[in-house]
């Protein structure tokens, strides 16, 4: 019982979700993000998924500095041809001992295209 108490003295963990409802690919920036206002309506076609997780030993490499990076890049290359995701969902865990920690983020979406305005 006494080194169940002490691992949870030593090991903490944190899982964060993140929904964006409309993200425009090539002007994301997860720290600033503003909801795009397209000039006509998107149409969620196809769904696409990517995840990564990121170790650190000890303080030799910041595994939440890479996990965020990487979180920007995934957002450009999820749904190829498409320039809008809809309905995003990003999924961040990240757990730590003294010695080890490990940082990932999983990202679901929809693929979102601009729906083509009728001609009067």
């Amino acid at each position: 019982m006494k080194n169940l108490f002490l691992l949870f003295l030593v090991m903490s963990c944190t899982r964060k979700y993140v929904p964006y409802d409309l993200i425009r690919k090539v002007d994301f920036n997860k720290q600033t993000y503003e909801r795009p206002i397209p000039s006509t309506q998107i149409m969620a076609v196809g769904k696409d998924q990517m995840g990564e997780c990121f170790n650190q030993w000890l303080f030799f490499s910041n595994a939440e500095v890479e996990k965020e990076r990487y979180a920007q890049e995934i957002v450009h290359v999820l749904c190829p041809g498409k320039e809008y995701l809809v309905d995003a969902k990003f999924t961040e865990l990240w757990w730590t001992t003294i010695i080890f920690t490990q940082a990932c983020v999983d990202v679901d979406t929809l693929c979102g295209t601009a729906r083509k305005q009728q001609k009067k």
